[in-house]
């Protein structure tokens, strides 16, 4: 997309608004980034268009480098619910979470300067810092947070519609009714009122995920559609600024009109995102091209050795993932339909020998529930009921006549990695064991995606981590209503358990909701099976010479937030 460019090449060439908006930044560039914030300037140098990464000689001061396995599709958060990496680092959201070296989370003021909540629960009073703005110099105002959620409702390619659905006269936005939901109220460019449809407990943390980053109404309308296809098409307020941006490279320098929040120090002043096939990352770093490597990105035999080395052991960070990882059934299709066969399912699968042989026994533990380990609503009386009993699982099975007669699909992406076609495979063996006619089908990814949200596929394997620290953003998600269930292909249908679900979002006393959200897991995957669930396990990364530390995001993701790494003083 970029080619060898320069970044001042390309600015150079664009539209007119492009230079409106972000010409003052190269003068700021070619000082050398001097614009100083709370003692988190950037460090002087060139910009890092074309640095060699081959070793730790020829690295740049203040630049980390960082993998991915896969092109990031688009820098506008509104259109991906996968590529947050970027997102988190160039914009910020109303809110933030911090985590502590022991996982335990907070909640923390990010754009908002503070806020207060009605009695009711339902609306919502933000007041803005005055010091934030977006890269381009301007501020960041009440106006803008409006335009955010209004444009997450109305834009045909949204796919995060969940984090605004919530809010007063949404639906009639979503249905061209309207622009603007009618419970969104800017006061003044520092004010804004947020009234809900009905109360929401878990509302402020829902406002601390990536999806819920603030973006420029001025800048992105002026940029149409090309917005987050570029590097120069992209602004937000974050801490970082993207200049450069393609399937094999991502480009990224200290925003100079950032203000640090009270406390906060950015060692990293630029950052190389490289994307690399899992051997090649695997050899990039160890050859000192990388200085953080995600175990995640590499083949699970490659990362057991970090794990058994004497070299990296004292290098290696854990940090729970807040993950499950389950296999969904759909209720609705073939032998499925009958409660009993996907009772036997669960039985049937050896979960601990897939976690022992795929996770090595190290970094991972057994869920039984919806909720993980780590996440508010976790439910230690819903754990342990889960058993292997491949004798039970037969005895279920033959009580449902035909069960022998019909062939029990799992689907699976041709394009996951190793390590999750593994599962499905020990998977399917299992299943096979206990009486059941299973095969793999194997789907490229656009086909899997596509028949899974049209909710055809019969049984698939994935996982689902945290965006936002609240049993809300995972039984909601999966189960709130008809149409999140035929998007996951769960099929799940009773309207009962629907209503409850969206009703605990209000209940207000919070010992009442987790107590709800505890009875409504176990009856989703106790009494009524809607899947298996499998494991949560731990996501382990490995310090490069460089980095003096690295704190992970609060759920253990692959993305990250820069902030959070800390060069060594020599490599500042």
């Amino acid at each position: 997309m970029n080619g060898r460019k320069t970044w001042g090449d390309r600015m150079m060439k664009k539209k007119g608004f492009i230079l409106h908006k972000l010409g003052f930044i190269l003068p700021a560039l070619i000082m050398s980034m001097a614009v100083s914030f709370c003692g988190c300037a950037a460090d002087s140098g060139s910009m890092t268009e074309g640095v060699t990464v081959d070793g730790p000689a020829s690295v740049l001061h203040g630049l980390v480098r960082i993998g991915l396995t896969d092109p990031v599709s688009t820098l506008d958060v509104q259109k991906t619910t996968e590529d947050y990496m970027i997102p988190l680092n160039i914009y910020e959201r109303l809110f933030d979470i911090k985590a502590d070296a022991d996982g335990n989370s907070e909640v923390v003021n990010g754009l908002a300067r503070d806020y207060t909540v009605s009695e009711d629960g339902r609306t919502f009073l933000f007041t803005l810092r005055d010091d934030a703005y977006f890269a381009d110099g301007t501020q960041v105002k009440a106006s803008d947070v409006a335009f955010t959620f209004s444009r997450m409702l109305s834009m045909k390619e949204s796919v995060q519609t969940d984090f605004a659905d919530m809010i007063l006269g949404a639906d009639a936005v979503m249905r061209g009714e309207a622009d603007r939901p009618e419970g969104i109220r800017v006061l003044d460019d520092a004010q804004i009122q947020i009234e809900l449809k009905e109360p929401f407990a878990g509302y402020i943390h829902l406002l601390a995920a990536p999806s819920c980053s603030i973006l420029s109404e001025s800048f992105v309308n002026e940029a149409g559609d090309s917005y987050g296809s570029l590097a120069e098409t992209t602004i937000g307020s974050g801490p970082y600024m993207v200049t450069g941006f393609s399937k094999e490279r991502i480009m990224l320098e200290k925003n100079p009109y950032y203000h640090c929040h009270e406390g906060e120090e950015l060692s990293v002043s630029r950052a190389e995102v490289l994307i690399l096939p899992p051997a090649l990352m695997d050899q990039t770093f160890r050859e000192g091209g990388l200085d953080l490597l995600d175990l995640n990105n590499i083949n699970p035999d490659a990362a057991q050795e970090y794990f058994t080395s004497k070299e990296w052991g004292s290098h290696l960070i854990a940090r729970s993932r807040v993950e499950i990882q389950y296999l969904m059934m759909n209720v609705d299709e073939g032998v499925l339909k009958d409660v009993r066969i996907r009772k036997a399912v669960q039985m049937a699968i050896n979960r601990d020998r897939i976690l022992e042989e795929l996770y090595g026994g190290i970094g991972g533990i057994l869920t039984d529930g919806i909720f993980p380990k780590g996440l508010i609503g976790y439910c230690e009386e819903n754990q342990g009921w889960l058993k292997y009993d491949p004798e039970e699982a037969k005895r279920l099975i033959s009580e449902v006549p035909g069960a022998d007669e019909i062939t029990l699909e799992l689907a699976v992406n041709s394009q996951s990695n190793t390590r999750r076609l593994t599962m499905m495979e020990m998977i399917r063996q299992d299943l096979s064991a206990a009486g059941l006619n299973t095969m793999i089908v194997s789907y490229d990814s656009d086909s899997f995606m596509y028949l899974r949200k049209a909710g055809e596929l019969m049984a698939y394997s994935s996982e689902w981590s945290a965006d936002y620290n609240d049993p809300d953003n995972f039984i909601y998600t999966f189960f709130g209503n008809r149409e999140k269930t035929q998007y996951r292909s769960g099929n799940y249908a009773n309207e009962e358990i629907f209503r409850r679900i969206n009703g605990a979002r209000a209940i207000q006393d919070e010992e009442a909701r987790m107590a709800e959200y505890a009875d409504l897991e176990r009856v989703l995957i106790q009494d009524e099976a809607v899947w298996v669930p499998l494991l949560s396990s731990d996501h382990f990364f490995v310090l490069g010479s460089r980095l003096e530390s690295f704190s992970p995001f609060w759920a253990g993701w692959s993305s990250m937030y820069l902030r959070d790494v800390s060069l060594k003083e020599e490599n500042r």
